[in-house]
């Protein structure tokens, strides 16, 4: 039964009860009075009456209250639903904005691959206009080749699976390929049937570019370090190899990676410095980085010197390792070495030909010159051997820690080491000297070396004579700097012997000899090869009395010659120059045939000596009273020393020009001397730039 009903029932009740008491009333009269009490039937209506309406009243009331309580649920109900469709609402235009504002496609598609949706991204992507392919099939972005995509892709759509970053290519309006990304989900309605799918699609060209530009970057940058010289490689904390290059594997003798991975860095190194191991790892763990110089063995057991420069890495790694670079800077440490050897001895020559070039003591120069040479080469024995012109043979003049059977000998050209050196005019080196065939019977019998070396002594290339050394003693090898060394010590030693001849010969030349000496001495001081040339002019001016001097060097190529000193002359340096040839005249024919030219200006010069035009017309040359020497370094012409006495017309004595020798050969020393410092100090510059900081 309803329940408003059953209010309405109750309600009636009670009000049938609340008229009670008036009928009751009504019952007491009649007993007391003994009247029987009368109701009239309009009351009893108007009873009823107004008990059924004040009951509708009741129950209209109850169904109103009934219905506002419904109302206010419903209302609420219906506000509730309108926020969440207001949040629908706003969701759908959310995202509905991601996906027009999406660098993205986004596309729709049916389940038989119509496309429906076509968002702004697929338009930038791929280059179509909504219009242009809403409608279409999927195929029309796919290239040819890629075709069978489409359905296995469709397949899975139906199967309610979803597809995730797919890489692949499509195609691009213009016809042009483009990687893609793809991600495709299945779309489902209300009811959970799947009515088509939904593709997102995301140009990965250039992360593909940049793939495969890293890609391409690591393989150059593992085939730069698989080929590169220089040995990389990794190793733990402990020091136990990770990784090495093909270098480093050929450096130390092995054949295959595979035989040092594993093995401790420990394993190759020299046992002296074994020691230092412990505290090179922990430098790089307190530091992070070490480096200097290791000394490492070979398979073989070669030692060879390493310059490492290794550091800690520990970022993006779950373990620390250390990656080292290495480079075998053996040959350098050696070539230092020998460059810092050198140069002592290049100061020692310099020392030794200072000490020479003041002895003017005939008697004592030959012990002087000996002995100096023996020092020179590290050796304590030796001989000196002079020309006599007039006997055609060498005379042992001095010797120094040799046996007495070597005093008071001759020898012929040809015989023997000096004999064959002073024939030859050059140097030589025997380190076999027992079984050579240049060892005489006298020698084998009674000498106590085993090497030589000799160099002859030349004076403006004529034979002085020849100048050797010998192991005994030592019993060492000479190399070719030893004879280099020796070579440009002989050159001194010949300047010095003729100098002391000189000066014991010529008393009437005293001065000049004195002052050619200070020439000497001041010429062994350090100066620049300018400075050197302008000193010797101004020697020779004073000593010699010439009114102009020049000295010309041969380029390079041999095919000119130019003046690179000049005293008493008007023309600049650089427009003194003659050509190797016939257009030299005199100048090119005293430098290729290596002899003097002297004209003391009585009659034309012969043609042979003259220059052709227009090197006639350089005043620096024009003159009917010249001479000139050829400048000689080791039986080698390098330039010319030119005299002329223009002004004065002075004739030039013999003696003279056998002064004029000196100076050229004084000039010849400074020019090889000034050369060789150069490129000893080149050397050691450049030895400086290729070391590393």
């Amino acid at each position: 039964m309803p329940r408003a009903l059953i209010h309405s029932a109750v309600l009636f009740c009670l009000l049938l009860v609340a008229s009670v008491p008036s009928l009751a009333r009504e019952d007491v009269t009649t007993v007391l009075t003994g009247t029987p009490a009368f109701i009239p039937e309009t009351r009893i209506v108007v009873g009823l009456l107004t008990t059924g309406v004040l009951a509708l009243a009741v129950f209209l009331a109850l169904t109103a209250r009934r219905i506002a309580k419904r109302v206010v649920a419903v209302n609420r109900e219906l506000q509730q639903k309108m926020i969440e469709l207001r949040q629908a609402g706003e969701g759908l235009s959310r995202l509905a904005a991601i996906v027009e504002s999406s660098d993205d496609a986004i596309i729709g598609k049916s389940l038989d691959g119509t496309i429906v949706s076509w968002n702004p991204g697929a338009e930038r992507i791929y280059g179509y206009a909504p219009e242009d392919l809403i409608g279409k099939p999927i195929s029309v972005l796919v290239p040819p080749d890629h075709t069978d995509e489409v359905p296995q892709i469709l397949d899975k759509v139906r199967r309610g699976e979803r597809v995730d970053h797919f890489e692949t290519v499509r195609m691009r309006h213009d016809g042009t390929r483009l990687d893609v990304s793809l991600t495709i989900s299945p779309i489902k309605d209300a009811t959970g049937k799947i009515t088509g799918a939904s593709t997102v699609a995301r140009d990965i060209t250039e992360r593909k570019e940049a793939w495969e530009a890293l890609r391409q970057s690591q393989e150059r940058y593992g085939d730069l370090v698989e080929h590169s010289e220089a040995l990389i490689f990794t190793h733990d904390l402990e020091g136990k190899l990770l990784s090495v290059n093909r270098a480093m594997v050929r450096h130390l003798g092995y054949e295959q990676a595979e035989e040092l991975v594993g093995r401790k860095l420990s394993d190759f190194l020299a046992s002296d410095v074994l020691s230092l191991f412990d505290a090179y790892l922990e430098r790089l763990l307190k530091e992070g980085h070490a480096y200097g110089f290791m000394r490492a063995l070979t398979r073989s057991g070669e030692e060879r010197i390493l310059e490492y420069h290794n550091s800690l890495r520990t970022k993006g790694l779950a373990t620390p390792i250390v990656s080292g670079i290495a480079n075998d800077v053996t040959e350098r440490m050696r070539a230092e070495r020998a460059l810092e050897k050198r140069t002592r001895r290049m100061h020692a020559l310099r020392a030794m030909s200072l000490e020479i070039t003041r002895e003017l003591d005939l008697k004592i120069l030959p012990s002087l010159i000996t002995r100096k040479a023996a020092s020179l080469v590290g050796a304590v024995s030796g001989a000196l051997y002079l020309w006599d012109e007039t006997a055609k043979v060498l005379l042992t003049q001095t010797v120094y820690s040799s046996g007495e059977w070597t005093r008071g000998r001759s020898l012929r050209l040809g015989e023997e080491i000096p004999g064959i050196v002073a024939q030859r005019r050059e140097g030589m080196i025997v380190n076999d000297y027992w079984s050579s065939p240049y060892a005489s019977s006298l020698a084998l019998e009674r000498a106590g070396f085993t090497a030589v070396i000799a160099e002859p002594l030349l004076y403006h290339d004529q034979l002085v004579g020849v100048l050797t050394v010998n192991n005994e003693g030592t019993w060492q090898s000479f190399t070719e700097e030893d004879r280099d060394l020796l070579g440009l010590l002989a050159v001194e030693a010949a300047v010095a012997i003729e100098n002391a001849r000189l000066f014991s010969d010529l008393s009437d030349s005293k001065r000049r000899l004195e002052e050619l000496y200070e020439l000497g001495v001041a010429m062994q001081e350090h100066r620049t090869l300018q400075a050197g040339l302008d000193l010797i002019l101004r020697g020779a001016q004073t000593v010699l009395g010439f009114d102009r001097m020049n000295i010309l060097l041969a380029d390079p190529d041999g095919t000119r010659l130019r003046a690179v000193a000049s005293l008493g002359v008007e023309e600049p340096l650089e427009q003194i120059q003659v050509p190797v040839g016939p257009e030299g005249g005199g100048i090119a024919k005293a430098f290729l045939e290596r002899k003097d030219i002297v004209w003391e200006g009585a009659g034309p010069v012969p043609e042979e000596w003259r220059l052709a035009h227009p090197y006639s017309e350089i005043k620096a040359f024009r003159s009917r009273c010249f001479a000139i020497v050829p400048l000689i370094v080791r039986g080698a012409a390098i330039g010319v020393l030119g005299a002329d006495n223009k002004a004065s017309q002075k004739a030039i004595p013999s003696e003279t020009i056998h002064l004029l020798k000196t100076f050229a050969a004084q000039a010849a020393i400074t020019i090889d001397d000034a050369r060789l410092y150069e490129e000893v100090m080149s050397r050691g510059e450049g030895l400086k730039r290729s070391a590393p900081a």
